[in-house]
């Protein structure tokens, strides 16, 4: 099992690091295109291909294209490509995430520079100028957590930005009626099963060789004590719940954690929109029989603290890859909001 903490305070040190050397957030000052790219892609631009295909290449790729946690095959967290930086013209510009990396030895000092919607929106840029590659190299380790939270916020928001053309206000209203808290629902979605303090959406869709399946539950209990993030409480309460409200096809079967495979991991997040919550990835399957995929979820108290809630999301896509369907969850769960 794979704990990881990730504190508030390292990331504020980790942002305040690369504004030491030259953080600033700021538009172009012209009405900008839509952002073009698929998702989770990063446009890399270096001086040549040769350095694409060199040391700075590996050290962007080493840490990019590592796999996502919680996933049965391993998928990359951004599938990359590069542009030599004589080729990069106004075709490239338009693309939502975009890294530089110019080695220039004119530069005595490295300098980061970070920028949101300049070219088209929304968008993020990030360039490195390093005078060396060993200068460039150390700087991209101390502030690669900070760049990848970059990228993977423009991610969501860009994803939420589609959800907004073709939201369920209905089923949004469901939720926020039942739980107090605003959520921006995509269309699709329909309430499959619910209790008190339990209810349960689902998504099908249906493709030529496999339907799939997205579902997301949300089910609360009284808040006791900071016991109720220790991560086998978290396993154990969904297993509970999956079983009791979460059938799989045939007779007898229900859903529950898959632990012999991937074992599930767990990452503290002091900057999720409710503030502290637990996240927890990992694979589900269906006793008694064949079924199973990756979910994610986050553990988080009301604002009352008086309430522990988990919202969770998995996805049944057999035979197919699964990492934009669980980045579609991740974006969906981040507009909570228990503002009236």
């Amino acid at each position: 099992m794979n704990l990881i903490i990730l504190r508030k305070t390292s990331l504020i040190l980790t942002v305040l690091l690369i504004s030491s050397l030259m953080f600033f957030s700021c538009t172009s000052g012209r009405k900008n295109d839509r952002s073009t790219g698929k998702t989770n892609e990063i446009l890399v631009i270096t001086n040549s291909k040769a350095d694409w295909e060199g040391k700075v290449g590996r050290v962007i790729k080493d840490y990019f294209e590592q796999a996502l946690p919680g996933l049965p095959q391993p998928e990359p967290m951004f599938r990359l490509f590069n542009v030599a930086d004589q080729d990069f013209n106004k075709l490239f510009k338009v693309m939502h995430n975009i890294l530089i990396i110019d080695i220039n030895p004119n530069f005595a000092e490295p300098i980061v520079e970070t920028r949101a919607d300049y070219w088209s929106e929304p968008q993020r840029l990030i360039k490195i100028t390093a005078p060396d590659f060993e200068t460039f190299s150390r700087v991209f380790e101390e502030h690669k957590t900070a760049f990848l939270k970059a990228f993977n916020d423009l991610e969501i928001k860009r994803t939420n930005v589609q959800f907004q053309m073709a939201k369920s206000v209905s089923i949004a209203n469901k939720v926020h009626k039942k739980f107090g808290f605003k959520i921006d629902m995509p269309g699709g979605f329909a309430v499959g099963a619910e209790d008190e303090n339990f209810m349960w959406l689902r998504q099908s869709m249906h493709k030529v060789k496999q339907d799939v399946e997205l579902g997301i539950f949300i089910y609360v209990e009284p808040y006791a004590d900071t016991n109720a993030f220790v991560p086998e409480y978290i396993l154990a309460r969904r297993d509970s719940l999956t079983s009791q409200h979460i059938p799989g096809p045939s007779a007898g079967s229900y859903m529950i954690i898959s632990r012999g495979f991937v074992e599930p991991s767990f990452v503290v997040k002091d900057d999720f929109v409710t503030g502290y919550a637990v996240e927890t990835r990992g694979l589900w399957m269906v006793e008694n029989d064949f079924m199973g995929g990756a979910f994610i979820s986050y553990t988080f108290t009301g604002p009352e603290f008086e309430r522990l809630i988990t919202i969770d999301g998995y996805v049944y896509n057999p035979s197919d890859l699964k990492r934009n369907f669980i980045r579609q969850m991740e974006a969906i769960f981040h507009t909570i909001n228990f503002q009236p």
